[in-house]
């Protein structure tokens, strides 16, 4: 009895300890919060308005306190059994690790504007690592403050005097740790209170966001291999084409009906045209555009826009670069970590690449600055059969880098040397049809392109010119260099359309432009605006220029340039296919048709569009013509959507795992 009650003391007297010791990395996250509002705000060019959100985030502090200390609390006492001495340097080494981890995600949302989640684990160290490298120049001070303060916290921690709390406040703090595990709404930031994303994400504690997605994630994969897939993701109306599902062997295989929309608005000849896809880094319709909200940065794009075929409310499929090849080209799924990721594990597929040079004998080619390694690009485009890739390495003497920025890192050649390489290759190539492609490259940290004055004077002109509010207005001031690199790629391509009507393809060529995704070092507004870009379908064979407001995303790309040209007896389509889209929606009205998952980061599919529709961060809003959002209350459709973005992702992991989206006939047809 005797050794009970001395072992039930000491388990008392730890647990004093222990909640003594927990004041301290309190008082560290606290510290960071702090280390943020000073510092990294001020370093890293926060938008006006954030001191509010910062300061609001210090109750998300303390709640990554609570579950901290609740986690540590029961290694603590079993080893402060043992010894006393061993369980503080435990505590003090996993808080000085826990913090420094809690800054050094702070420091990459900084750079990155979005918080480092569970798609950390779709990147290799190299792609880190050229992150890293882009960020420009990393100051010295922030850091030598940094480990500065965990020096010293380090040193209190190994001196600390216990306080001597009270068993009332003892039972207090304990209860409080552990409940604050429960699923309670306020004690996780909600997207609907907050006026943008970037506001959502810096009052989030980026060690607990970090942390609930990596749990989120695993949890998740878990739940879902406990259901099996059904087949039918339909649209949302007769109007939007639903799919036919044939096989439950191939969950994505239907039968391939995509009306030809294009046709109609093309006057094509006998011989098939050249198709040339433009692909703009980080072109997003919040600076492009009519409309724009942030003012349009892209003129003549924007006179072009009036010459063609203009979706203002396309969507891109995922929020980095990485999916953007797989989709506009393939309309395919996404794999685990994006379908180029998967590399030679890739299953058969269908591409306009490889349906084009099969049918119709099209040559094909892949342009881009930097190096075709980067997400893989180069081991997906030589699965289609492409003819030619031209990166970084095959740009020769006669062209020139971007210039480094301060920590001596160049993506490789901006926009127009692009452009000016693919002109010049186009010269050397056979009397065939072509479809090329072609990704820019300047609109990505750190945002330094050639004559850099120059484009900041255009920037401070184009300010100038537009007619924004004052508060628009000071918030593009904010981002000179960002939006300098968007007028820098409209001159680029003024100069490329420029210098291809000279060519004697020109007249006989279809243009596609569109953005990977929304530039996320610009503040982001919604869930869905990191996906807003531009679709531009320009061509001298365009009988008539229409601009739609219906939503469409990259899916519908590639299943409508099919389509179309197996209309005009270019080529004969296959019967069924395993596209994701159900092809471009002309109405010149807002309206949803379709129901389509996103992929925010590599690894992290947590966004889907249905209809008019879309869930985000298990919320759902209402999507007005603007493509504004409105979170609406509705838990049956929350539910519902839910459930169709779980289906989703277990045909994805099924097919892609399994080499299921199409069968051996037509493997042998296409591919062989």
């Amino acid at each position: 009895m005797t050794n009970f009650k001395e072992s039930i003391q000491l388990v008392v007297r730890s647990l004093r300890r222990f909640l003594s010791l927990s004041f301290i990395l309190a008082s560290m996250i606290l510290m960071v919060r702090f280390y943020e509002i000073v510092i990294t705000s001020i370093f890293s060019n926060y938008p006006d308005g954030s001191f509010s959100n910062l300061l609001q985030g210090l109750k998300y502090d303390v709640v990554l306190y609570l579950q901290l200390s609740a986690f540590l609390m029961i290694p603590f006492l079993v080893i402060a059994y043992f010894s006393q001495k061993a369980a503080r340097y435990f505590f003090m080494f996993l808080c000085i690790l826990l913090v420094l981890g809690d800054i050094l995600l702070l420091q990459y949302f900084a750079t990155a504007r979005v918080p480092l989640g569970a798609d950390l684990l779709g990147y290799s160290m190299s792609e880190i690592r050229h992150t890293l490298d882009t960020s420009g120049e990393i100051s010295i001070f922030p850091m030598v403050v940094i480990f500065l303060y965990l020096f010293i916290m380090s040193r209190v921690m190994i001196k600390h005097v216990y306080f001597k709390l009270k068993p009332w406040l003892m039972t207090v703090l304990t209860v409080l740790m552990f409940s604050s595990f429960l699923p309670i709404k306020q004690l996780n930031p909600d997207p609907s209170t907050f006026s943008d994303e970037f506001s959502l994400f810096a009052a989030n504690n980026k060690l607990g966001f970090f942390a609930q997605s990596l749990s989120t994630h695993y949890l998740h994969q878990g739940s879902l291999n406990k259901h099996e897939f059904t087949f039918n993701t339909v649209a949302s109306s007769p109007e939007g084409n639903p799919f036919t599902y044939i096989n439950p062997e191939y969950p994505f295989l239907h039968q391939e009906t995509t009306p030809d929309v294009l046709g109609e608005y093309l006057n094509l000849g006998k011989t098939p045209p050249n198709i040339v896809l433009i692909i703009v880094e980080s072109l997003g319709r919040a600076y492009s555009g009519q409309n724009a909200y942030l003012g349009s940065f892209t003129p003549f794009l924007d006179s072009l826009m009036q010459k063609s075929l203009y979706w203002e409310n396309c969507l891109s499929t995922s929020g980095r670069t990485f999916q953007v090849l797989p989709t506009t080209l393939a309309s395919l799924p996404f794999g685990e970590h994006g379908f180029a990721e998967l590399e030679d594990k890739m299953p058969d597929h269908l591409s306009l690449i490889s349906i084009l040079k099969k049918q119709a004998g099209y040559s094909s080619s892949f342009v881009y600055g930097g190096e075709a390694e980067f997400d893989k690009m180069d081991a997906f485009l030589n699965r289609q059969g492409i003819d030619q890739i031209i990166d970084s390495r095959k740009f020769g003497s006669d062209y020139t880098k971007l210039p480094a920025s301060a920590s001596d890192f160049s993506w490789g050649f901006g926009d127009h040397e692009i452009f000016r390489r693919y002109l010049e290759d186009l010269k050397a190539k056979p009397d065939t049809p072509r479809m090329d492609v072609m990704l820019t490259l300047a609109m990505h940290s750190p945002f330094v392109v050639t004559n850099q004055e120059y484009y900041n004077r255009k920037f401070a002109e184009r300010l100038d010119g537009l007619k924004l509010s004052e508060k628009i207005k000071s918030f593009d001031q904010q981002y000179v260099k960002e939006l300098a690199s968007v007028l820098y790629f409209d001159e680029s391509i003024r100069y490329f359309f420029s210098e291809f009507s000279k060519a004697k393809e020109f007249a006989n060529t279809i243009f596609i432009i569109t953005g990977d995704h929304r530039m996320p070092e610009i503040p982001i507004s919604t869930q869905i605006d990191r996906f807003h870009v531009p679709l531009v379908i320009y061509s001298p064979m365009l009988k008539k220029t229409e601009k739609f407001s219906s939503i469409v995303t990259h899916y519908d790309i590639a299943p409508s340039i099919i389509a179309m040209l197996n209309r005009a007896k270019y080529i004969k389509r296959p019967t069924v296919a395993s596209w994701i889209g159900h092809g471009l929606d002309n109405s010149v009205d807002f309206r949803g048709l379709q129901t389509y998952p996103l992929m925010r980061n590599k690894n992290e599919i947590l966004d889907l569009l249905s209809a008019d529709k879309f869930l985000s961060n298990q919320t759902v809003y209402q999507i007005a013509p603007d493509l504004n959002i409105e979170p609406r209350g509705n838990d049956n459709r929350q539910k519902q959507l839910k459930e169709e973005l779980d289906n989703f992702i277990r045909k994805n992991n099924y097919a892609c795992k399994n080499n299921k989206l199409i069968p051996d006939s037509l493997k042998t047809y296409y591919l062989k």
